[in-house]
């Protein structure tokens, strides 16, 4: 116990100061963390504390702490910042939350360009992470082994305090394999006990019949518990599901964990259908790791302080976002987490509403900063994401994953086989949904060749194998 508290004072100490933190008090947390939920069920009066939002004026203080030190590192041992403070006159020490603004954002294209540039001077780099590449060239991110381990005790700590993550449980990841999350999920999920499977994107019909096939591990559930996939390869899964019959009594899914894409509630609600399971949205990107958001019951997307500073700006001035304005993402990891490629002001690309002056959340993550859910990237127009993929998922005769494309005002929309049916009455449903939106029509067409632009998801990041679906010998199918 004396040993614990020890190492929960450090813990403290590290959180509260900025410094690095020290990898075996944190992996050690999780081991007694671990075995106090092993032997008494539940974490304790106060353990969810290390996860909880600070008091507002204690919050205020770290984010100038760990904002100067990020600041300190990026500009005295990256060449990129270097440059950038030198160009624009800006002394690193200076720097506050309220003279950020005066850095530059750091675009996509930045990186893109020139990753060794951002990388630190005294960095140990020993990972190389590749993001998809569905919205442009993959994006190149250096972790060291220091951050990898450290993400993957902090994911750990959150898993079984905020997720419910027991040892009994089985965990199967379906994302790419080039995402830095697969790591990290494999290491925090079989840290909490847990067993972990790696899924990967495969064939839909293959990956449901792994999902409901006996696996007879000792200590085990019967089948996966837990299942970690992208919206649209979720997507791919739903649609395999209703269409071969398969019911949530097949299955033992007890939570889906959806990041990655655009989430929509007829989505969730007809996957919570199909595997009896809760589907938890959330928001994550390799380039800002470890800062992570989560989607509340009511709506919001809530990103804590403690591990980059978020801010919410204009995507064309980039000033902050007036309340119930759309606004962009801007990330800055904190190099308390981060010690290789450093970044400050990074513009992820993602959409977002500020919230209004009355719309303050009332849930449980109420002392975590909100902002509306991802809206994903804006069309012309203004149209983003969200809104063609919210009215087009409430469409059931629309077939998944979501193929669509927007040109000169008009929604092309792949229909497949739906478009061979009753044409006229699709398109009426989808014309009376779509009023208030800035289109000036909508065009099925069958095959996604047939869309004026390429529609890249990440269901088809497919992985290919010899393996072939059959039908499963259990089930009520």
């Amino acid at each position: 116990m004396f040993a614990t508290a020890i190492r929960q004072l450090g813990y403290a100490w590290t959180m509260m100061s900025g410094r690095r933190f020290r990898l075996r008090d944190v992996t050690a947390l999780v081991d007694d963390l671990r075995e106090t939920l092993e032997t008494f069920g539940s974490p304790g009066e106060g353990a969810g504390d290390m996860l909880a939002g600070q008091d507002p004026e204690i919050q205020d203080d770290l984010t100038r702490r760990r904002l100067r030190r990020t600041v300190r590192h990026a500009a005295g041992e990256t060449p990129f910042y270097r440059a950038l403070f030198r160009e624009h006159g800006i002394d690193p020490a200076s720097v506050t939350p309220e003279t950020f603004a005066a850095v530059p954002p750091t675009r996509k294209q930045d990186l893109r360009g020139t990753p060794a540039a951002f990388v630190s001077d005294q960095a140990r780099p020993a990972l190389l992470a590749q993001t998809t590449g569905t919205t442009g060239t993959p994006t190149l991110v250096w972790f060291s082994a220091y951050e990898i381990e450290l993400m993957a005790a902090m994911a750990a700590l959150a898993q079984m305090l905020t997720g419910g993550v027991r040892s009994h449980h089985i965990w199967a990841n379906a994302i790419n394999s080039r995402s830095v999350a697969q790591i990290i999920a494999e290491r925090s999920v079989t840290r909490t006990g847990a067993a972990f499977v790696q899924l990967g994107t495969i064939d839909a019909d293959t990956a449901l019949d792994r999902l409901a096939t006996p696996l007879h591990v000792p200590g085990k559930e019967p089948q996966i518990t837990h299942l970690n996939v992208t919206a649209s390869y979720l997507a791919a899964l739903v649609q395999a599901a209703e269409r071969g019959g398969w019911t949530a009594r097949d299955f033992r899914l007890t939570e889906i964990w959806s990041g990655g894409e655009v989430l929509t509630d007829a989505l969730r609600r007809r996957a919570e259908e199909a595997f009896g399971a809760t589907v938890i949205d959330g928001y994550s990107m390799t380039e800002i790791a470890p800062v992570t958001g989560q989607v509340c019951p009511d709506g919001h997307l809530h990103l804590p302080t403690d591990q980059g500073l978020v801010e919410v700006l204009d995507p064309v001035t980039f000033e902050p976002a007036a309340p119930g304005a759309l606004g962009t993402l801007v990330v800055t990891p904190y190099s308390t987490y981060r010690d290789t490629t450093l970044l400050l002001r990074y513009v992820t690309g993602d959409l977002v509403r500020a919230l209004r002056e009355d719309e303050r959340p009332g849930c449980a993550l109420a002392a975590i900063p909100a902002t509306s859910r991802l809206l994903g990237r804006a069309g012309p127009g203004g149209v983003t994401t969200r809104d063609v993929l919210d009215l087009l998922q409430a469409e059931p005769a629309l077939p998944l994953p979501t193929r669509h494309a927007l040109d000169d005002g008009l929604l092309y929309v792949v229909a497949g086989g739906a478009a061979a049916g009753d044409r006229s009455a699709l398109l009426a449903r989808l014309e009376e949904r779509a009023e208030g939106l800035p289109l000036t029509g909508i065009v099925l067409v069958e095959t996604p060749d047939e869309l004026p632009h390429p529609c890249r998801v990440r269901a088809d990041l497919l992985e290919h194998g010899f393996e072939r679906a059959t039908p499963t010998l259990t089930g009520t199918r």
